[in-house]
């Protein structure tokens, strides 16, 4: 096995960590989550909506400050803006619990437009300049929710703009120095903040990924199948289901064969049970035990037994020595789309419900499957706020 290499200098290491994030695919929910979890994520709605709308206000309180004759176009344009700002703020508001990815990304290349477009078109450069500070706002949102890449366009289209206006101001005469010096400042203001923060949130991700996933099997735990059951599923009803196998006699494995074969089984069988179910969850949440988690539309039929018999005879044949399990099934009662519940309390009540099954199986001798009870899920429902 390759030994991986710790850069030397301090520089060749931070260059190394940026590599890092800058590769990390960015996790659109993982930060929504967070903000759920914690209950913030009214503030946050508050804080972005209010943003929107003093930041779209801009042009228009600029443009009624002069002549609004002379340039009637431009009067138009900012009418324009605060309109289309004030539907973003509507959709910003009543989105549960967030946006979704592409309306998240279009409500970012239509404030990088509004605000470069609004700078352009300020009465002076100097005011142009100072205009894109405005930039600060949607360069922050964009940290959090996109991450490097997608900051990375933003942050270009901020320096065309600065550089356009700076080029108009030492057009119209002013010191080379004195362009640079604002120009620098004002792309010094706008960006030393949101790329700290990129750096951060980038080491945070790649944390928060490693801590989902089991250390030994490379599979999911009991963290990571609460991201999965968080994730936006198909239009219409989801019917979640649960497989909970625990191995049958495992202890024995480790006792005759030692510690290092039994962990060899547990790779062998969380890969097999991966392979045979490539659309499915998996995970280990116990020392034997492993969690298959299926998304189903509701209305189609669901073969339960038929797939935990897939799932028993996989783990018959994924190792040597050979072992077997003990296989329990819960499923919820449809879902609605648009109803957002209570993911930690539905895992919990699929979890319970899989383990009473599988219990049950190895009660009867274990090697067998037991289908559980459906899991209610009317009294779950709440809206994310």
């Amino acid at each position: 096995m390759p030994v991986r290499r710790t850069p030397a200098t301090p520089i060749a290491r931070a260059r190394a960590e940026s590599v890092r994030i800058w590769k990390t695919a960015h996790r659109y929910d993982m930060f929504t989550d967070y903000l759920v979890d914690r209950g913030l994520m009214r503030s946050t709605r508050v804080a972005v909506v209010l943003t929107l709308l003093v930041l779209g206000m801009q042009p228009l309180l600029f443009r009624l400050g002069e002549s609004a004759s002379s340039e009637p176009h431009l009067l138009a344009m900012a009418i324009v803006v605060i309109a289309v700002d004030t539907g973003w703020a509507v959709l910003l508001w009543r989105a549960q619990p967030w946006l979704d990815i592409r309306l998240s990304l279009c409500f970012v290349t239509t404030s990088c437009i509004f605000l470069g477009a609004a700078a352009l078109t300020m009465p002076g450069p100097l005011l142009g300049l100072m205009a894109c500070s405005s930039y600060a706002a949607i360069l922050g949102y964009v940290v959090f929710f996109h991450g490097s890449r997608v900051f990375a366009l933003a942050m270009t289209s901020a320096v065309a703009v600065v550089t356009i206006i700076a080029v108009r101001e030492i057009t119209d005469g002013t010191a080379l120095i004195q362009v640079i010096a604002i120009a620098t400042t004002v792309l010094a203001v706008i960006s030393t903040v949101p790329i700290m923060t990129l750096l951060l949130m980038g080491i945070l991700t790649v944390d928060a990924e490693a801590s989902e996933c089991d250390s030994l099997t490379g599979t999911l735990n009991r963290r990571g199948l609460h991201r999965e059951i968080r994730r936006p599923g198909s239009e219409g009803c989801t019917i979640f289901v649960v497989y909970l196998l625990d191995l049958d006699g495992f202890k024995s494995v480790n006792d005759t064969h030692g510690h290092q074969t039994g962990d060899a089984v547990l790779v062998a069988v969380s890969r097999a049970l991966s392979d045979a179910v490539p659309n499915a969850s998996v995970a280990r949440v116990g020392g034997e035990e492993f969690v298959v988690m299926e998304r189903r539309v509701a209305g189609r039929s669901v073969e339960l037994s038929r797939r935990a018999e897939l799932l028993r005879m996989v783990v018959r044949t994924s190792s040597q020595p050979a072992v077997t399990a003990s296989v329990g099934i819960s499923l919820s009662a449809p879902v609605p789309s648009r109803l957002v519940t209570d993911p930690t309390q539905l895992l919990n009540r699929l979890m319970c419900a899989a383990d009473e099954a599988m219990y049950t199986a190895k009660k009867a001798g274990g090697d067998r499957t037991h289908v559980g009870d459906v899991v209610d899920v009317t009294d779950l429902g709440e809206r994310f706020s």
